[in-house]
């Protein structure tokens, strides 16, 4: 093979590989990276605790008013059922900034849970003014 056809070869190699590298989202560093397990689950409690206040600021009367929005947990993949008027962007925040820290929190505690098999939900229903995933 001709020397110059292994010297394109090789930059032609070397480009490629320059430009495989890191996506934008993963030059980014997870701002939770440095807290300690306990913190972490403190944060990641509160957090889920705003996500639902948001999602569930209104009694559940009728399903049809209500929707389903992935979210993951220290278990994985979860839905979480929000209210048709519930400012979408601002639970997708709110969803975005927990996975955040579960994302660090899950590895840590992860050999001492028992999670349940994933299952896809039917649908939703309304008991006692709550919405409930239907399976």
């Amino acid at each position: 093979m001709p020397l110059f056809i292994k010297n394109s070869l090789i930059k032609i190699i070397a480009l490629v590989l320059l430009l495989s590298g890191c996506s934008k989202g993963e030059l980014q560093s997870n701002p939770y990276s440095d807290h300690p397990e306990p913190e972490l689950e403190k944060m990641a409690n509160r957090k889920y605790e705003a996500i639902i206040n948001l999602a569930h600021s209104k009694p559940c009367t009728n399903a049809k008013d209500w929707k389903m929005i992935d979210i993951q947990t220290i278990c994985g993949l979860d839905h979480l059922v929000y209210h048709h008027t519930t400012d979408k962007q601002q639970l997708q925040e709110l969803i975005e900034d927990y996975e955040l820290v579960i994302a660090i929190y899950r590895p840590m505690i992860a050999p001492r849970i028992n999670c349940m098999a994933y299952r896809k939900p039917k649908g939703i229903s309304c008991r006692d003014g709550k919405p409930i995933l239907t399976y």
